[in-house]
């Protein structure tokens, strides 16, 4: 009996490897074609341009969230230099 649970052991270990195998090497060629897409000689026209507009789009997101968070830095900054000035008169009051 110990020679069919070895067996078994191997069998179901020899598939396991097999199942994760597959994934393996489709994961690994899609990341060696995008890979290869990605150089600029291999580039088609289309995805240059593209290319092209998602960094022109990720400039315009880039200023719009500048604007947006601008005011709230300023005003954090503010309220601590009001606490650090604050904090320095009471520990000279001591």
């Amino acid at each position: 009996m110990n020679v069919l649970r070895d067996l078994s052991v191997i069998l179901l270990a020899a598939q396991a490897f097999l199942f994760a195998l597959v994934p393996l090497a489709l994961f690994g060629g899609l990341v060696y074609g995008v890979w290869w897409l990605r150089s600029h000689r291999n580039l088609p026209t289309w995805l240059r341009t593209g290319r092209g507009y998602l960094m022109l789009g990720l400039s315009y997101v880039e200023q719009a969230m500048d604007a947006v968070t601008k005011p709230v830095i300023a005003a954090h900054a503010a309220s601590a230099k009001v606490e650090g000035l604050l904090h320095a008169v009471r520990k000279g009051e001591d």
